[in-house]
């Protein structure tokens, strides 16, 4: 079994939960001068807390979620975050939030440089503040400003100019300045419970309603709490390489569960659409993801995720394969043998007949293909606790398979991990990576789901994936 070491989960910035993983922090447009807001609060002399981070340049507060709606859209450009809710559909709406420990004793401060474009109605573009007991929206429209639950509305030309809010809160008091002046006094106005259940500790920004529509430029976002202050990772400079933001390019409308797959000529392909201008623009094709392989001569091979079982320790999967660069695709199945293999039940409770081939394809240095797949053997019977026993999901094992005749046929080459005593689901949804020298790294996801972390793994061959 090759050795498999943990990994330090890496910062999250907008979780699976609001889209999936896969949805990165959009970027924004150049569109005049903006409003300046801080909800801010008062502090003791000696006793300042620093300003963090919330978003600002790209760069998000470590732990900062998203509820990424339907028919909503982000974009960065040179003067901020665009954020856009054209959208009364159920579902729609845009709103990044972050936990960041309110103590409602000493208060809490949320700070935010913005133009107001567009709002409809409460909640369509502004701010959030909860500190756990209580909780306050500020609604940003072109020509007025709202505090929601104060139930009070401001008249205020918020779409032309740069301008200065600050909003304090601490205890049941909040208060609203605008450029150094104050707008409201709300002694006693901050009382409306905070929302969920435990009642939300968090400040957020967007658009936050479904029924209401609303669009704004957000230049930066910061605030003080109690949440203790975290390094921003920093990246090293890599000789050659440089790294420039431009235009967000929509290519799958509210598309979830896809991936990256780039030919040899630079060619890109993202599900169904295929790019051959580096990204700029979009056309159908085959879909394409990281369970295909390119070989040296062009050709392009995929298999499929799910296993038919033909006899005891033999199973098939569909196979895909591409003699034209990419452009069309063959269909046929091939063949697995995996003496110990048996079939399961998946996290949605269904069964299914063998184990799965999840993500990835590599060709070794001796021309075989390596193929990773997780599921049980035979002797596999630890049950995994978060599922209903009597699914009887039992915990995984990541292993690989090996062809040596271009994909037709597979075999067991060796188990990578299983350890039942390791994360929620154990080794499962693997990945392979071959590196310039040959050697092999496979990453593993080891089950971590609702609300729970458990750690992604790294696995290392020095011999073609035997060991």
């Amino acid at each position: 079994m090759i050795a498999a070491a943990p990994l330090d989960r890496p910062t999250q910035l907008l979780p699976r939960g609001g889209r999936r993983a896969a949805e990165c922090l959009p970027f924004v447009p150049r569109l005049g001068s903006l409003l300046l807001l801080t909800l801010a609060l008062p502090l003791r002399a000696g006793a300042a807390r620093p300003w963090q981070v919330f978003y600002e340049g790209g760069t998000w507060a470590p732990g900062a979620t998203g509820w990424i709606g339907d028919d909503t859209h982000s974009k960065r450009t040179d003067e901020g975050l665009l954020v856009s809710d054209p959208s009364i559909e159920k579902g729609s709406g845009r709103m990044y939030s972050l936990n960041w420990h309110a103590d409602p004793a000493r208060g809490a401060a949320l700070e935010a440089r913005v133009r107001a474009v567009s709002c409809s109605q409460p909640w369509g573009s502004g701010l959030m503040v909860a500190d756990g007991v209580h909780e306050e929206s500020l609604t940003i429209y072109a020509d007025k400003l709202q505090l929601v639950n104060a139930k009070e509305t401001i008249p205020f030309d918020a779409a032309k100019r740069f301008h200065t809010y600050r909003l304090v809160i601490k205890g049941e008091d909040l208060t609203l300045f605008a450029d150094g002046k104050e707008l409201y006094d709300g002694a006693g106005k901050f009382v409306t419970p905070a929302q969920l259940t435990p009642p939300r500790n968090q400040c957020g920004f967007g658009c936050g309603a479904s029924a209401a529509m609303g669009e704004a430029v957000w230049e930066w976002v910061r605030f003080q709490s109690d949440l203790p202050e975290r390094e921003a990772p920093t990246m090293s400079e890599i000789p050659g390489l440089e790294v420039e933001f431009g235009e967000t390019v929509e290519i799958l409308p509210n598309a979830t569960y896809r991936s990256l797959f780039m030919f040899g000529d630079s060619r890109l392909a993202v599900g169904d659409r295929h790019s051959a201008d580096h990204g700029k623009t979009w056309q159908p094709g085959p879909a394409l993801g990281t369970n295909f392989l390119e070989l040296p001569d062009g050709a392009v091979l995929g298999l499929g995720f799910k296993t038919k079982r033909l006899a005891d320790g033999v199973f098939e999967v569909p196979l895909l394969r591409s003699r034209d660069g990419g452009k069309t695709f063959k269909s046929s199945t091939a063949r697995l043998n995996i003496p110990e293999g048996t079939g399961g039940t998946g996290d949605d409770g269904k069964r299914y007949e063998g184990p799965a081939v999840d993500h990835a394809l590599v060709r070794c240095r001796d021309g075989s293909l390596l193929a990773a797949m997780y599921g049980s053997f035979k002797t596999d019977t630890v049950l995994c606790p978060t599922f209903p026993p009597e699914w009887k999901l039992y915990k995984y094992r990541t292993f690989v398979v090996r062809s040596t005749d271009g994909g037709a046929t597979w075999d067991y080459w060796a188990t990578v991990a299983y350890d039942p005593d390791v994360g929620l689901e154990s080794f499962c949804e693997a990945d392979l990576l071959q590196v310039p020298n040959g050697d092999l790294r496979c990453f593993m996801r080891t089950g971590g789901s609702g609300g729970k972390y458990t750690p992604l793994y790294l696995g290392t061959s020095h011999d073609a994936g035997k060991t």
